[in-house]
């Protein structure tokens, strides 16, 4: 059940044909403003009630059938848009860097003869989910609604690995880049470094002699570009070894260049034992400091472990 306002309605009644629907993305993403699209022909300024902005024509839309049901699925839709080429809110490097993906995303149909603040009609608001750039020339958003969030663990489940990011902080801590309820609490330190080559392939590798560490000293570990084309974006290490040479498990979003600044750090297998592992990472506190940061259930007992291969089943502890 949707709510039209009266003024609204008389228009319908009338069998008003200036309509035109508009979205407004707000991103979550730091830095990046709130802005609007509109499938007319010209720009719509409009005031939904959380301040007045700007509609995008330039960018456009051409929306699929609004998937609902009155049984708890979650609600769908897909927007194709264009991807201009002047100065505007998007750009290809943006949505392949993911910074709009996940933003939220409410759509109204307003009357554009009549633009008085309030007078629409709310279609459905949710989560973005992956957006994607088609043939370099336009891109897809997916409109997935709020009952998402209902298919979302509130609670945790018991596991084997640890479920704390590492370095994560308790809620309310200030100036900390990750906070959850339970959290590792370990405080990490970031390498600066500049790229001195890339590897042969140019989205999965690359070597800086501004690292000295030595092999395996960041395995795990996450990069966060400071500069380049992969700028605001991180990349897992999935190896390291002497003479500064990081491998990356996932190709970045653009190549990686020589000259690009980046920060790294270690981070943790999720494991109690090994290298990098929660006990070497507290080792320097207490032998058995770690108890007190492992946010999983590591001796939890597993049936017929050998039978289905459970990975590290039979590994012996290096305690």
């Amino acid at each position: 059940m949707r709510t039209i306002p009266a003024e609204l309605q008389a228009a319908l009644d009338t069998g008003c044909t200036t309509l035109t629907d508009i979205i407004r993305i707000d991103p979550v993403t730091p830095g990046y403003a709130s802005f609007g699209i509109t499938q007319l022909d010209a720009d719509v300024t409009y005031d939904d009630g959380d301040g007045e902005l700007v509609y995008l024509a330039a960018i456009g839309m051409d929306p699929s059938n609004i998937s609902s049901s009155l049984n708890m699925t979650v609600d769908n839709s897909t927007s194709n848009h264009l991807l201009p080429e002047f100065d505007i809110p998007v750009s290809t490097e943006d949505i392949a860097a993911g910074v709009l993906d996940f933003a939220k995303w409410t759509r109204y149909r307003v009357n554009y003869n009549d633009l008085t603040p309030g007078r629409h009609i709310e279609l459905g608001t949710g989560q973005l989910g992956e957006m994607k750039i088609l043939q370099g020339s336009t891109f897809v958003s997916e409109l997935t609604s709020i009952e998402k969030l209902l298919k979302t663990n509130i609670v945790e489940k018991d596991s084997i690995t640890c479920r704390a990011q590492f370095g994560s902080q308790y809620i309310g801590t200030p100036d900390a880049d990750i906070t959850e309820r339970f959290p590792c609490t370990k405080e990490y330190t970031w390498y600066e470094g500049t790229v001195t080559t890339p590897g042969d392939e140019v989205t999965n590798a690359f070597t800086s002699e501004d690292l000295d560490q030595a092999t395996g000293f960041f395995k795990p570990g996450m990069v966060r570009w400071l500069t380049g084309l992969n700028a605001g974006t991180q990349s897992e290490v999935d190896e390291f070894t002497t003479g500064g040479v990081v491998d990356l498990p996932f190709q970045t979003k653009f190549p990686i260049q020589a000259g690009d600044t980046f920060e790294i750090r270690k981070d943790c297998t999720k494991w109690v034992y090994g290298a990098n592992g929660c006990q070497e990472h507290w080792s320097s506190e207490a032998p058995d400091a770690w108890k007190g940061h492992y946010r999983g259930e590591p001796f939890i007992p597993i049936a017929d472990a050998d039978a289905i291969n459970t990975p590290g089943a039979t590994v012996g502890s290096a305690a």
